[in-house]
């Protein structure tokens, strides 16, 4: 195909899928617009209550069997769909008529003067119309009812049956007439085992020498091929998955499912192929069919469990391991396990046997005894293997908690000791068909329970892995469609927690399922489940909810839509403000908002009546317990009509200050400051005070206060202020800054300087260009200080002291020496001396800046003085 050809194919492509979308769009209407006739209508519906009366008839038979109830069970079915399909369809049909009915008016009274002829007829063809309809939508709900009570007849009768036929006591092993009887008819048993097998051996030996032969022998050579490569194959696999093993738990999961499925395909693929080769060739008589179907089904079975147990618990590779068990405790599982479906199909093949030959009844008991006993044996010896080792126990409580054997299959040994039990007991009182079902229930549970743990974990990693990981699935859905990978993350969480839902809700129905709980129709249960039931005449059904979440998140989609182009597109196209064209915006995703809510609702099967009266009902609650928050909702729609405060004002809300930046429907978000966010209930803005800075106009005031020394004069600081407003260019001219004198103190002049800006954003920034231009010139006008100088008096006579002390200081040093008494004299007056020098220096300090201490060093030397 050349790129002009395909280039071509596109739009053909695009032209036809469109024209398949309108046709599939179109055929519901086409449907609708054709209404269905009355009377087939009513002839479907009369055939339907006949078929609905032949299946009472065969319920009400005590002699029916449990096959016939299963037949009128699946014949009931799709009569009760039917059914209600034209129940559903005769609805519109009434409301027609009705309306058509009603469009008339009442019919005139007596008094009144008669209707004209052709009202008349018309009158009186509505009102044929409307009682047909009436009778046939009675009739048809009627008849949708009885079905619905049929169907539960039929649930409840097979469930008292099952439950009868579970807890019949019968003859006890234990009993020695038992025993009597069965050696009574064993020698015809006998014969009868030799008669019908020994005929199908030589009818088989001589196949083989026949072209028959020769299927049997391929599907005997493909068989052999299977196991030999199971054998030959599977290690290579186990090796080169440890090989390249790593601690992940993918990996692990990995290997488990691979593991699974090599070891239970070819056991149960090899079972199938000799059965087909013997069906193939005609090998398999009515009576032999069935034992040589229970014999695959038993080699299936046995090579399934012991693979389940295998993949989870890895005896002997602990690093594979699903389940936190110790080793000792994953061996005695995988063995108990492999012997359980051995028991198991050994009995399967026993009954099938005693079916073919129709044994009597004591040799089916005592088989049944016997298999329900080795059943519960083997249970109970792998419990008891599975028993606590006390040193293991002791030892795991000295230092962090360590598994013991059996401890985390705590709550699943309890009930298998139970059960066991239970099983033997029933046995020796004779309730052997109640000890067998016990004995299909315990390897079913066991099964179930492995095949959940492995799909819950497949489930929590794999699409964990899968849309999150490094393959290249995650990474086409991030680099094909543009995912995120945080978005992919939540799709994840949310689809694995939607799965984890569908595999609980499944493995309950089931464990239920051989209960007599709908154990046959499990699909039909669902799908019932998925497509609704009726419950006050509103159909709830996992559908009915898909569409209408669905329906609600497109509502939600276009309403954001719309939102998004009325904000980005179309408003800013206007000359309308931001605060109105926040409300255009909130009452648009309003009006969106209600019309998805509607369609979701109506999806659903509502109608506005029931929802008038499921308001009705719930005002009263509304009343008292979310008051405040219809109050809310109300003061939201009244900011939003009435404007007050709109997006973009800078309001004042006591102590919170700032811009409003969002009205929602319960709350407004107002922006501060210093960037923080205050959110405030809309009924505190409606009922309380707010000081709206912008309501009138978005002009802002700038007001600098300021303080200046008495020494300036008052006219040159007034003329600052103005040329200072006047010069800023944001500041308006008209009205001019205005200067006010405001006080006189002791020590300042107190100045005001008023300016209008033309937007109230701008104040901050023109109130900071003013003070610095303001400060510029203050310090221009004011007259630079002299230097401080130091000035200490009262010491001089501290300075004559020292002045006379220096003189006698030189003066002694010109002197001749001295009598005795002079020298007396002299150490007199040097005595002095060295009591005024003393005086001296405790002044000095005080000179130097120590106030107290100088008045203290001024009068001692004023004494030296007088000295």
């Amino acid at each position: 195909m050349t790129s002009q050809a395909r280039y071509a194919f596109v739009p053909l492509a695009g032209r036809l899928g469109a024209l398949l979308v309108a046709l599939f769009l179109l055929l519901p209407l086409a449907a609708l617009a054709q209404p269905a006739d009355p009377a087939s209508a009513r002839a479907k519906v009369d055939s339907i209550r006949g078929e609905l009366t032949q299946i009472e008839t065969v319920l009400n038979n005590p002699a029916a069997s449990e096959a016939e109830l299963q037949r009128q069970r699946l014949r009931l079915q799709p009569l009760l769909e039917q059914i209600r399909i034209l129940a559903d369809e005769q609805a519109p049909r009434f409301e027609q008529a009705k309306t058509r009915l009603d469009q008339l008016g009442p019919k005139p009274d007596a008094k009144a003067p008669p209707e004209t002829a052709d009202v008349a007829r018309e009158r009186e063809a509505r009102e044929k119309g409307f009682s047909e309809a009436d009778e046939l939508l009675k009739l048809a709900r009627a008849t949708v009812l009885q079905a619905e009570q049929l169907q539960t007849s039929i649930s409840d009768l097979r469930r008292e049956r099952f439950a009868k036929m579970l807890f019949a006591p019968g003859p006890s092993p234990l009993s020695p007439e038992t025993w009597t009887a069965t050696v009574t008819t064993l020698p015809s048993d006998l014969r009868a085992s030799h008669l019908v097998f020994g005929d199908w051996l030589s009818v088989f030996s001589d196949a083989l020498l026949s072209p028959r032969g020769v299927i049997v022998l391929l599907g005997f050579i493909g068989a052999i091929g299977l196991y030999v490569a199971r054998a030959r194959y599977l290690p290579r696999l186990s090796g080169r998955l440890a090989a390249s093993e790593t601690d992940s738990g993918v990996h692990c999961l990995y290997s488990a499912l691979v593991r699974l499925i090599a070891r239970a395909a070819p056991p149960a693929l090899a079972s199938w192929l000799i059965y087909a080769a013997f069906n193939t060739a005609g090998l398999l008589p009515p009576r032999i069919q069935p034992v040589i179907l229970a014999i695959v089904y038993g080699l299936a079975l046995f090579a399934f469990v012991q693979a389940l147990a295998d993949a989870l618990f890895a005896p002997g590779e602990p690093q594979r391991r699903l389940v936190s068990v110790m080793e000792s405790t994953a061996r005695t599982v995988v063995w108990m396990a492999g012997w359980l479906a051995i028991v198991m199909g050994v009995g399967k093949v026993l009954e099938a046997w005693l079916q073919a030959i129709a044994a009597g009844l004591t040799l089916s008991i005592i088989v049944r005894s016997v298999v329900a006993s080795f059943f519960a044996l083997t249970l109970v010896v792998g419990l008891y293997r599975l028993r606590d080792n006390d040193e293991i126990e002791q030892e795991a409580c000295l230092g962090p908690y360590v598994p013991v054997d059996g401890a985390s299959l705590g709550p699943v040994r309890i009930l298998s000791w139970v059960v066991g039990l239970a099983i033997i007991l029933a046995v020796l009182l004779g309730y052997v068909v109640l000890a067998t079902f016990l004995t299909e229930q315990v390897l079913w549970l066991g099964i179930l329970a492995g095949l959940f743990v492995l799909l819950m974990q497949l489930i929590e990693l794999g699409i964990g892995n899968l849309l999150t990981g490094d393959g290249r699935f995650a990474l086409s859905l991030r680099a094909g469609i543009g995912l995120r990978a945080a978005t992919l993350q939540k799709i994840a969480v949310v689809l694995t927690g939607v799965l984890k839902i569908v595999l609980i809700v499944v493995m309950i129905m089931l464990v239920l399922a051989p209960w007599g709980l709908e154990s046959t129709d499990l699909l039909t249960s669902l799908r019932a489940a998925f497509f609704g039931f009726q419950i006050g005449g509103v159909t709830v059904s996992l559908s009915s909810i898909f569409f209408g979440a669905l329906m609600f998140a497109l509502g939600l989609a276009a309403t954001r839509s719309l939102q998004g182009w009325l904000n980005e597109k179309f408003l800013p196209t206007t000359k309308l403000d931001t605060g109105l064209r926040n409300s255009i915006t909130t009452a648009a995703g309003y009006l969106g908002y209600t019309a998805a809510v509607a369609l979701a609702v109506s999806t659903l099967g509502f109608s506005l009546e029931r929802l008038t009266l499921v308001a009705s009902a719930l005002s009263v609650g509304i009343g008292f317990g979310l008051q405040s928050v219809v109050s809310n909702f109300v003061s939201g729609l009244i900011l939003l009509w009435e404007r007050p405060i709109r997006v973009g004002d800078q309001v004042l809300v006591g102590d919170a200050e700032g811009i409003v930046k969002r009205i929602n429907v319960r709350s407004t978000e107002i922006e501060t400051f210093d960037r923080s966010t205050v959110i405030l209930p809309n009924s505190n803005l409606v009922s309380g005070v707010v000081r709206n800075r912008v309501r009138s106009d978005r002009t802002g005031r700038v007001l600098i206060s300021i303080s200046v020394p008495r020494t300036l004069d008052p006219t040159e600081v007034r003329s600052v202020l103005a040329e200072a407003g006047a010069d800023h260019g944001d500041v308006l001219k008209k009205p001019p800054p205005n200067v006010l004198f405001k006080k006189i103190g002791t020590a300042t002049l107190d100045f005001d300087l008023i300016c209008v800006v033309g937007d109230v954003d701008q104040v901050g920034r023109v109130t900071s260009d003013l003070n610095y231009v303001i400060h510029k010139r203050l310090a221009e006008l004011e007259k630079p200080a002299a230097a401080a100088e130091l000035t200490v008096k009262g010491l001089e006579g501290i300075e004559q002291s020292l002045g006379s002390i220096a003189t006698a200081v030189a003066g002694e040093r010109k002197a001749p020496p001295r009598s005795a008494a002079g020298k007396v004299k002299a150490s007199r007056s040097r005595a002095a001396n060295d009591a005024v020098m003393e005086d001296a220096e405790e002044a000095v300090p005080a000179k130097n800046g120590s106030a107290p201490d100088a008045g203290k060093d001024e009068a001692g030397g004023k004494d030296d003085n007088k000295e």
